[in-house]
């Protein structure tokens, strides 16, 4: 039995170890080429540039961390605070490595490998979470499809995507594995606080360890990232159900005590060593109690030998009483505690960021695209497997089974709010997935085989001899199901599992992992390269980058600002090392979008001193792609500059096919005066003006129809034409973004000093740089 079971764990362990080299190859293989580039070695994320401009300052000063980056939001310069245990772990490997020396090469070489190694990690917790909660082989199933998931996880924890979610994804698993371990190790010994007094202190050791543990990975959880309080509420939340279905069924609630008030009490401990922020605190010492309150809430009404039910309506009245004295002593304590569950509302600027929309709704519109690019067939089997986990958690009042249920409808509830918890709500798909496929495998005869290993050893052993006794000779009886046929049955189900639940992984990760789409275009890199060696240090001093700075900080005369869409802020910071007015975590993104969207260069001027800036970085996408999100952010609306018409098809049948159509005020935008025209003037061959009418489809949306469409060697003859028209249902436009239909002027405080070598090919036009750099000189 002991060697079925040996090669059982051996065989499931060979399995995971194979899993966890097919996560490295997806996150380190195939994205290798679009990483080492030359002399480059580029980062696939926006964010991975911030985090590591701090690994660079950090390294050279360790363990001294700036408090403030002159470089961020310039001209008033970003304090710098918040959650750096992920820098310091990164720096700290760095810096070993280095033996306290580290090379750039190997600060960036340690750095673009550390997502990918976290990522492919983080399949190991996941099979034990599934081991312990399910079976083995369920755990081997989740295990594999977190490896190649094709979703956020994977796309966050590629070579060179340096941030943070890959460690925030361990450590939550981490955490919710030791927490699980705890729970189950104190309901199965029959944890009581009375064994102290009777000495029994062995039933103690392992729930003991295990919330330590889990105090431990969720403490590192909260100071490597603050929205880790969810995880937080996850707990508490678990708590309350599970102390209220234990009390009202009479059973003893002393393990969730222990494992509750430990695993909070030394999360707390290790949260102290940051600066909490008054909400942080409150919450976690309101974390802390709510064990303790639970416990002795139900000690009383048993004491007192008061009805069950009477158990969850004063913990309901208890709760109100809580919240009320909180407001008393400070209500923006408690606004800033209920705002926690502010995910679920974002402004109109927010929602231009794909990770601030909902999964369902990317942009306002339902499409299920999103889910399926995350989880593939897993988004509809992780469904039914939650169903059914409802239905036997609830039935059975399995605390585990409890706790993994309130965090997948937590996480689910987020990811449905937005996007950005898709890549956590991955774990829960994998492990709800792999529930599925165990218990379908079982129904196909798939059983454990240690009861079978036993019994034949019991077989073996030597029998008491017998009386003999009189016996009619037995006929042969045939085996219900033979060995044979129930292999053949499980080897059939398990190739229809393969291929539902892991084959449509296989090819989107693949893609996903080896187009790192993310990364920066060499457009970019060289462009940056070039301002960083041909503009004029701001700071006189070259290696000032890797400064210590503190507040107050005075910029000196010599400083400058580079504008550009805020995309690009934190590249721009670490490649070139030139100060930016915005960048993905702030800045004035509203004054560069009316910078942008300006119609005249003399406001566009006034909002460039303000700013006190040299140059402006613009590519191919903000003038594009991203020009929506330009429109929003200067307080107007993508509509304003163009639209989508729709121009009819004849034929047997017609056709209505949607066009795109830019206004007068597209090409008056200072951006696309300077990225589609390169500032210079512009008389328009022809000009455009067309007539349209209001419709209504059978879905009940509006849309614009075109009714005529007449084109004018000139503007003059165009916009005469234009005015003569009664209706107001005609504009002048064109279908080019780089063929202006409307006369511009030279800009004359813009110059083009360069060009990017990458080029697009712009119908119409030809090439067309990726990149391009003004100078502003006044």
């Amino acid at each position: 039995m002991n060697q079925n079971r040996f090669a059982l764990k051996l065989i499931a362990g060979v399995i995971v170890a194979l899993f966890v080299g097919i996560a490295l190859y997806l996150r380190i293989w195939l994205p290798y080429e679009q990483v080492f580039v030359g002399d480059w070695i580029k980062l696939t994320t926006a964010d991975a540039y911030h985090w590591m401009r701090h690994v660079d300052s950090l390294v050279h000063h360790f363990p001294e961390h700036i408090s403030f980056d002159p470089y961020m939001r310039f001209p008033v310069g970003h304090p710098v605070s918040g959650e750096f245990l992920f820098v310091y772990i990164l720096a700290g490997i760095t810096w070993l490595i280095g033996l306290g020396s580290p090379s750039q090469h190997t600060i960036d070489v340690v750095g673009v490998f550390f997502p990918a190694v976290v990522g492919a990690l983080a399949v190991i917790p996941v099979y034990f979470i599934g081991k312990e909660l399910f079976h083995r082989w369920a755990g081997v199933i989740a295990a594999g499809l977190i490896a190649i998931n094709p979703g956020e996880f994977l796309g966050r924890t590629i070579l060179g995507a340096t941030d943070r979610d890959g460690l925030q994804v361990l450590l939550a698993c981490l955490t919710m594995l030791f927490l699980l371990l705890a729970i189950k190790a104190g309901r199965q010994r029959q944890l009581a606080f009375g064994d102290l007094r009777r000495g029994k202190w062995p039933v103690f050791t392992r729930p003991l360890l295990y919330s330590l543990l889990a105090g431990f990975f969720l403490g590192m959880y909260l100071l490597a990232w603050r929205g880790a309080f969810v995880f937080v509420f996850i707990i508490f939340a678990y708590l309350v159900v599970q102390f209220i279905s234990d009390h009202l069924k009479a059973r003893s609630t002393d393990y969730l005590s222990l494992a509750g008030v430990v695993t909070f009490l030394v999360a707390l401990v290790m949260f102290l060593t940051s600066t909490p922020a008054p909400v942080y605190l409150a919450s976690l010492l309101i974390a802390l109690l709510t064990p303790v309150v639970l416990y002795a809430v139900s000690l009383l009404i048993t004491w007192r030998r008061l009805k069950p039910a009477y158990y969850p309506l004063a913990l309901l009245a208890l709760g109100m009483a809580v919240l009320g004295a909180i407001y008393l002593m400070s209500p923006d304590v408690l606004k800033s505690i209920i705002g926690g569950l502010g995910i679920f509302v974002t402004d109109p600027a927010q929602r231009t960021i794909s990770e601030m929309q909902s999964i369902l709704f990317p942009f306002g519109e339902f499409s299920f695209k999103a889910v399926w690019g995350n989880y593939t067939t897993a988004s509809i089997l992780s469904l039914i497997a939650l169903v059914i986990l409802v239905y036997q958690a609830t039935r059975r009042n399995e605390p585990d089974k409890m706790l993994f249920l309130v965090w997948s409808l937590v996480t689910l509830a987020g990811t449905l709010a937005l996007r950005r918890f898709a890549i956590f709500f991955t774990i829960n798909v994998a492990l709800l997935t792999a529930y599925l496929s165990w218990l379908t495998l079982r129904f196909a005869g798939l059983k454990e085989t240690a009861p079978a290993a036993a019994a034949a050893a019991a077989a073996q052993l030597p029998q008491p001899p017998r009386k003999a006794k009189k016996t009619r000779p037995k006929q042969k009886i045939k085996p219900q199901g033979s060995f044979t046929s129930r292999t053949v049955i499980i080897s059939l189900v398990s190739v229809i599992l393969f291929f539902v639940v892991f084959f449509p992984n296989i090819s989107p990760a693949k893609l996903i992992a080896g187009s790192a789409v993310y990364a920066p275009r060499d457009a970019w890199y060289e462009s940056l390269y070039w301002l960083k060696d041909n503009s004029p240090e701001p700071f006189t001093d070259p290696d000032f980058y890797y400064r210590i700075c503190q507040t107050p900080f005075k910029y000196p005369d010599t400083a400058y600002g580079v504008i550009s869409w805020w995309d690009y802020g934190y590249l721009i910071i670490r490649v070139a090392h030139r100060p930016v007015v915005n960048d993905p975590g702030g800045g004035a993104r509203q004054a560069v979008a009316r910078f942008f969207t300006a119609q005249d260069e003399a406001s566009a001027n006034e909002r460039i001193n303000k700013l006190d800036s040299k140059y402006v970085i613009i590519d191919y996408d903000t003038t594009t792609r991203m020009f929506y999100a330009v429109a929003t952010y200067a307080g107007s609306s993508e509509e304003e500059f163009c639209d989508v018409y729709y121009q009819a098809e004849k034929g047997k049948i017609e056709i209505m096919v949607p066009v795109v159509l830019f206004y007068a005020e597209y090409y008056r935008s200072l951006a696309v005066r300077l990225y589609n025209f390169d500032g210079d003037e512009v008389t328009p061959q022809s000009s455009t003006v067309i007539s349209y009418e209001e419709k209504v489809d059978r879905d009940g949306m509006r849309y614009r129809k075109i009714t005529s469409l007449q084109s004018f060697p000139s503007y003059e003859e165009a916009e005469a034409y234009f005015l003569s028209q009664e209706s107001e249902n005609y504009e002048i436009v064109s279908k080019n973004p780089f063929i202006s239909p409307v006369p511009l002027e030279a800009l004359e405080h813009y110059e083009l000093i360069y060009r990017s070598d990458s080029f697009i090919m712009q119908p119409g036009v030809g090439r067309v740089s990726e990149v391009k750099i003004f100078e502003y000189t006044e």
